[in-house]
């Protein structure tokens, strides 16, 4: 069986100040490079025949130092694939102005992505954001879907068996998830380092979520 672990990448400056990166970018923080180390202790004995990254910054650095864990060299590949979606003129700004009209037409105080969660799923959110983003460069779901699709049937196409890193992002991951696995019901998005994996063998099925054990192990000897 071939076997896809989608990795999150570490937290970023712009999570930290709560800004959008989509297909914009920023560093990962020194905490975000710790989780991506840590994750990648986690699974130091999983040899992966190859790894794909999206094509930011952020998503490269967490699949390079997550895999300067393993025992084995494993090549990683860029490719526009696997970057997170393009959240359009929001892109660069803050949550509270992208976030903010949804809270305003339930009449409720803002509160980030978790106090939508009371009204909304992801998918939902995301559809209700593209709908506001009057620019048209909002990339929404039915483009970015078909994106991930392609690659994810290219690594099917080019792989039969082993272990393939995927290094993305946590609304990428919320994409995939809802088209292999429509009757799941994703409770939030990814937590950041953590692992997702999926096996084909001639179809998808869901091995484990949102894995959160791999990052803590390395904390764990790390602290020590």
């Amino acid at each position: 069986m071939l076997k896809l672990f989608l990795l999150r990448h570490g937290e970023t400056r712009f999570n930290l100040q709560e800004k959008v990166q989509g297909w914009n970018d920023s560093p990962l923080t020194q905490k975000g490079l710790y989780q991506a180390k840590c994750a990648g202790y986690g699974l130091k004995d999983t040899i992966f025949e190859i790894a794909y990254s999206g094509d930011t910054l952020r998503q490269i650095d967490t699949a390079r130092t997550f895999l300067s864990e393993n025992s084995v060299k494993t090549k990683i590949i860029p490719d526009y694939h696997f970057r997170e979606m393009g959240y359009g003129r929001y892109e660069g700004g803050s949550y509270i102005d992208m976030l903010g009209p949804l809270f305003e037409e339930k009449h409720v105080p803002y509160s980030g992505y978790e106090g939508l969660y009371q009204f909304y799923n992801d998918i939902e959110i995301v559809t209700l954001l593209h709908e506001n983003d009057q620019s048209g460069k909002f990339e929404g779901i039915s483009k970015a879907t078909q994106r991930l699709k392609e690659g994810l049937q290219m690594i099917v196409e080019n792989h039969d068996e082993g272990n393939i890193l995927i290094s993305t992002s946590s609304f990428a991951i919320c994409l995939i998830m809802n088209e292999l696995f429509k009757d799941f019901k994703q409770p939030r998005l990814v937590d950041n380092a953590s692992v997702t994996k999926i096996g084909y063998d001639g179809s998808f099925v869901l091995l484990d979520y949102n894995n959160i054990t791999y990052r803590k192990a390395g904390e764990e000897h790390y602290k020590e």
